[in-house]
């Protein structure tokens, strides 16, 4: 805007926009205005008017005049609005009451002009300040204005504009209520003015500010005359008077009388302007001429002027440094008086030859200096001196020193040459320079082809335009260190670390890279990485990454509403693969089923090796148990089958756990847990099977648990009991021996039945301690009994296979014996037939150990496991024990009657014994006689008694229990 910013500028200040004597002329002028209304208001109101309507005028004049040089929309809207304003305002005066201009209309029409009028003021100040800072277009402006007064024109005097005033009635609501609108449009206009008053000189923003309040309390005085000639009409004016006042002085004075007085009041200021850059400039010639004799003094370069004849006539410090003489000693001396004659002969006809050409030279040159006859080599620039007229006066000479750094730039060359890094120096458009014979390994290419060539060629991890920020990005940062991947020239990619060096070489701006094959170094961390996450042998996730993976998918599968399983797989007797046939044939055969394994799971599904023998895997589906069900039926029978390995066929079967997500848990934690619990319960129900976790087995699992930490003390308690069952010889219905059964008495769980302890104590191990345990207080009852006078017999220890297998188990035996005195006849091992098929070769040394012993041996259950004639022939036994699965049924099932007649028949064929368990009644009894069986035990003959019982028994009640 135009001077409206203006409030001290120049040298002086712009003059008071009011003051005193503005205020006071006011005052004296309103006096004058209240004389004339009281003498005639017709001619007060037409007074006033007409202020008002020059002062519109003159805003437009001074706005429109100024619009090709301001550019601020402020001034430009509130002119065009004040001249739109004054032609309304022109109409409203003429057609006044009194005047009778023009005759058919009354009161109404100068008041309608009036709410035109002041509505359209209001709205050209709000518009004006909204645009403030903002360009407009003048002639669309002054279009639209006009367009809008014509229209308002139109609509009141065709008489489609409000009745405001109605004669002998007064105002009507509408004038009320919008003399109240306009007092809160100009309220506002304040409002706004005084928020973005920082536009504005602060004199002027105060005189804007009064201005609209000023028009408010105008507008809230004709809210309420009641006669166009009536007091508060009166007073309405004169506050509208008052605001044009303020408008005028705001506006006008400050855009036009401020530019006259600043410009009268600056040409004074001119003339002291112009002698104070006389004497700047002379200061600053000083201080340059004071500056280039400092630069010359103190600069590292030699610095040296002759005349015409070859003389020094200025030689700077480094000069007198060269040639280790004072300055009063090199001025007016030649070089032939300064440097030996060889030097001198050079410097000479060069320094000829430039005044003889007029041509600067720049050459490169060996000076010896006087410390110890050193030889330096300097570059250097000479050059003629001119007078005015372009003749050749003298002339001068810079030399700077590069021996230290031709030396550095050699050595660093010779680095670079044979670096094992690859040297690039790259151009600002990425091409190669020079480049270094690792460079050239690196990439497959010779120096010649490099040279033609450009980062972007040798790069595949970015693009050309990717290139180029990246380098800009560089140039900015000064240096930088990244990964990237190469293409060799036979197409293989190489990952390479890149430092780059941007520096200015001769002006021109140069990247030096050093680029590094770190193929190795990234293999290495990524077999680190895979290692740490897969297994080695399997290839599969280990249980580590399965978490993570595991995690992931339930929380997709949670996201999506879906269900998943966890399926943990054990196979069986792993163990037993390994100890036969060593871990080479066990390593092979893991990598075979985990193969197996991989076909078995889906695209989505998930599978690892937990370790040793264990997998586990992530399938989906799982909303559907028998889909469930069918694909562990498939996985059992797929680890199941036979796998041929370099010498051998092995079979290997598995036993699996599921549990379901969300149904039996929401976390790989608790999920692999009931997993586990529900795999246990498939070991436990005969192994090569699958189960699901129900909450059944969690209770069982907590028993099984709860009984394992009561078990772990019952030796030392004395808790444990045994029992024994007496076995008849059928055909003499004599007392030949004794089965130890073992009881467990708790004082809280009363007596625990060995099918639910002896399980968890072969899984735990304590089978062992509470094995031998077995055996000695067995035989030492025995011979207990022996030394009472009852007749010798044998008493029967069942052995459990983890017991069997212990190395010192034969020792174990020996040492009993030894310890008791029971003699090793009278000792009889139980042993099942599973025991016998696995690592058959190491069972039948124990055997014979045991056999060496004299102890005697009995196959327990026999026909419920995998009998073989094979191993009966090759196990030194003496007594196969027919299970009572087999006796039982034989009175009612004639298939149970015939195997029980093959194993008698059988084993007799060997030379072997039998012995029937389970024999409830005489007739039985009298059927194994029939069948030629030789032994027997069961309720039929006696229950399980402890020790003391048994002495009692034996002597008064054999012949009765027998039925005779």
């Amino acid at each position: 805007m135009i001077a409206l910013n203006l409030d001290h500028a120049g040298t002086g200040k712009a003059p008071r926009l009011l003051g005193f004597r503005h205020v006071g002329g006011l005052v004296v002028f309103c006096a004058l205005l209240h004389f004339t209304a009281r003498y005639n208001y017709l001619l007060f109101h037409t007074l006033v008017e007409t202020i008002r309507i020059v002062v519109l005028g003159s805003i437009f004049v001074l706005a429109w005049n100024s619009r090709r040089w301001v550019s601020d929309g402020f001034l430009l809207i509130v002119g065009i609005g004040s001249i739109c304003v004054a032609a309304l305002e022109i109409l409203h005066t003429l057609s006044f009451k009194g005047l009778n201009l023009f005759p058919g209309y009354d009161a109404n029409l100068p008041t309608q002009l009036w709410i035109a009028f002041r509505y359209l003021e209001g709205a050209a100040f709000l518009a004006a300040l909204y645009n403030i800072g903002r360009p407009v277009r003048a002639d669309l402006l002054l279009t639209g204005g006009s367009l809008l007064t014509l229209v308002l024109g139109v609509l009141i005097f065709s008489g489609n504009f409000p009745d405001c005033y109605i004669e002998g009635s007064g105002l009507t609501p509408f004038k009320i209520v919008s003399e109240f609108v306009l007092i809160g449009i100009f309220s506002a206009c304040a409002g706004a003015i005084y928020v973005q008053r920082h536009h504005f000189a602060p004199s002027v923003a105060r005189l804007l500010i009064a201005a609209m309040l000023t028009a408010a309390l105008a507008d809230f005085a004709f809210t309420s005359y009641a006669g166009v000639f009536d007091a508060a009409n009166e007073f309405g004016h004169y506050l509208l008077f008052i605001s044009s006042f303020l408008l005028y002085r705001a506006v006008l004075v400050a855009g036009i009388a401020s530019p006259f007085d600043l410009l009268f009041r600056s040409l004074k200021q001119k003339e002291s302007e112009l002698e104070a850059k006389v004497a700047e400039r002379t200061a600053a010639l000083r201080k340059s001429q004071a500056l280039n004799r400092a630069v010359v003094e103190n600069s590292p370069a030699v610095i040296y002027l002759t005349d015409i004849d070859r003389r020094y006539t200025l030689a700077n410090a480094a000069f007198e440094r060269l040639i280790g003489k004072p300055r009063k000693e090199i001025l007016g001396r030649t070089a032939f008086d300064l440097f030996p004659q060889n030097v001198a002969f050079r410097l000479d006809r060069r320094n000829h030859n430039v005044i003889a050409t007029n041509q600067p030279l720049l050459e490169t040159e060996e000076i010896r200096t006087h410390l110890d006859s050193d030889t330096r080599l300097f570059k250097s620039v000479h050059f003629p001196l001119l007078d005015e007229h372009g003749q050749v006066v003298g002339m001068g000479g810079i030399a700077t020193d590069i021996t230290d750094s031709q030396i550095a730039e050699e050595r660093y060359g010779a680095i670079i040459r044979s670096s094992m890094d690859a040297f690039m120096m790259v151009d600002e458009s990425a091409n190669l320079l020079e480049v270094n014979d690792a460079a050239c390994e690196l990439s497959g290419y010779s120096r010649g082809q490099l040279s033609q060539m450009s980062v972007a060629d040798l790069d595949a991890a970015v693009d050309k335009d990717t290139l180029m920020a990246v380098m800009r990005r560089i140039a900015r940062e000064g240096s930088s260190r990244f990964d990237s991947r190469w293409r060799r020239k036979d197409g293989e990619l190489r990952d390479v670390e890149v430092s780059v060096q941007y520096l200015l070489h001769g002006g021109a701006p140069r990247y030096y890279c050093f680029v590094r094959d770190i193929s190795g170094r990234k293999a290495a961390a990524a077999r680190i990485e895979y290692l740490a996450h897969h297994d080695l042998l399997t290839a599969l996730p280990n249980k580590l990454l399965f978490q993570q993976q595991c995690r992931e998918a339930l929380l997709a599968a949670e996201r999506d509403g879906r269900n998943r399983a966890l399926v943990y797989l054990d196979l069986d007797d792993f163990k037993a693969i390994n100890d036969t046939l060593g871990h080479a044939v066990g390593d092979e055969l893991l990598r075979e089923l985990a193969a197996r394994v991989r076909t078995l799971i889906g695209e989505h599904d998930l599978a690892c090796r937990v370790g040793g023998d264990e997998f586990l895997m992530l399938v989906g589906d799982a909303n559907d148990q028998q889909r469930l069900a069918a694909f562990a039926e498939r996985t059992l029978a797929a680890l199941a089958e036979p796998v041929q390995l370099d010498s051998t066929v092995q079979t290997c079967t598995a036993s699996i756990g599921i549990a379901r997500f969300p149904e039996d848990g929401a976390d790989f934690d608790t999920l692999y847990r009931k997993a586990d619990t529900a795999m246990s319960q498939a070991k436990a129900a005969g192994r090569n099977i699958f189960r699901f976790f129900d909450e059944a087995m969690h209770a069982q699992l907590v028993e099984r648990r709860h009984l394992l930490a009561l078990l772990r003390g019952a030796l030392e308690r004395d808790e444990l009991r045994l029992h024994y069952q007496p076995q008849i010889d059928l055909h003499t219905g004599t007392v030949i021996g004794a089965e130890a059964l073992i009881r467990w008495q708790h004082p809280e769980l009363g007596m625990v039945s060995p099918a639910r302890f002896i399980p968890i104590a072969e899984e735990s191990g304590l089978i062992v301690p509470i094995g031998t345990w077995v055996m000695r207080e067995a035989c030492r009852q025995a011979k207990a009994w022996q030394d009472a006078g009852l007749p010798h017999f044998v008493v029967a220890v069942n052995l459990s296979a983890v017991q069997f297998r212990r190395p010192d188990f034969c020792q174990t035996v020996a040492n009993t014996l030894a310890d008791t005195g029971l003699p090793p006849g009278c000792l009889e091992l139980e042993l099942t037939e599973s025991l016998l098929i696995n690592d058959a070769d190491g069972v039948l040394e124990t055997v014979r150990q045991l056999k060496a012993l004299g102890l005697q041996l009995s196959i327990d259950d026999f026909g419920t496991g995998y009998s073989s004639l094979a191993y009966l022939k090759r196990f030194d036994v003496d007594k196969l024990k027919i299970d009572q699965s087999f006796v039982r049924d034989m009175d009612r099932d004639a298939d149970s009657a015939a195997l029980v007649l093959a194993i008698v028949q059988m084993a007799h064929s060997l030379g072997l014994k039998t012995i029937a368990e389970g024999v409830e009644h005489d007739h039985l009894a009298a059927v194994l006689r029939g069948l030629n069986c030789d032994e027997a035990q069961g309720y039929h003959f006696a229950r399980p008694m402890p020790a003391a019982d048994i002495e009692g028994w034996l002597r008064s009640a054999v012949a009765t229990r027998m039925g005779r």
